[in-house]
């Protein structure tokens, strides 16, 4: 009987080395400052965009927002739907009627798509409303559009929008807003 309780005796591993080697990672890595490290990897950001130490040069930009007026009522897309999952308690898929919004270029107003692509077409056109192209020295570009949807807009309004600038001929579009909560 010695010999086999010799033999278990022998199987039995010790972890005290084990849990002293995480131990000392711990240690490590809650002494390691990560803003040196992540100095030290590479990031290949674009050169023309982000923070910089030199002055970014003011750039014309078309400002174009997108005001919710009336948001509407949520009806089911379901004929008898609900709108509230009883199951999973979140939103069905649902329609937005009576939803109004309107659009604002500039400080002027914009009830209809219809007259704001007319518009927007004219500024395109217009020969003032080039900027320098900086990509092509000594050559301009159409200044670039700046679409700002309000809070409570739908990604309906925003597609449409896109599609009439698209449309009007501009190519350069940028997104901003970010303005918070509807009053």
């Amino acid at each position: 009987m010695s010999h086999l309780e010799d033999a278990e005796e022998e199987a039995k591993t010790d972890m005290t080395p084990m849990i002293d080697a995480v131990f000392l990672l711990i240690i490590f890595f809650l002494c390691i400052d990560f803003k040196t490290l992540e100095a030290k990897l590479p990031a290949y950001l674009p050169k023309d965009k982000g923070s910089q130490s030199t002055q970014a040069e003011p750039v014309e930009q078309l400002s174009l927002k997108i005001v919710m007026d009336d948001f509407g009522q949520k009806e089911p897309r379901r004929r008898g739907g609900q709108l509230i999952n009883p199951q999973t308690g979140r939103e069905n898929a649902y329609m937005v009627l009576g939803h109004k919004i309107h659009w604002m270029l500039g400080p002027k107003p914009y009830q209809e798509i219809e007259r704001l692509v007319t518009d927007l077409e004219k500024i395109a056109q217009d020969p003032s409303r080039r900027v320098p192209d900086k990509d092509n020295p000594g050559q301009m570009k159409l200044m670039s559009v700046v679409i700002e949807p309000d809070s409570g807009t739908t990604y309906g309004d925003v597609a449409a929008t896109v599609d009439a600038v698209s449309k009007a001929g501009f190519s350069e579009i940028n997104f901003g807003g970010g303005r918070g909560p509807r009053k």
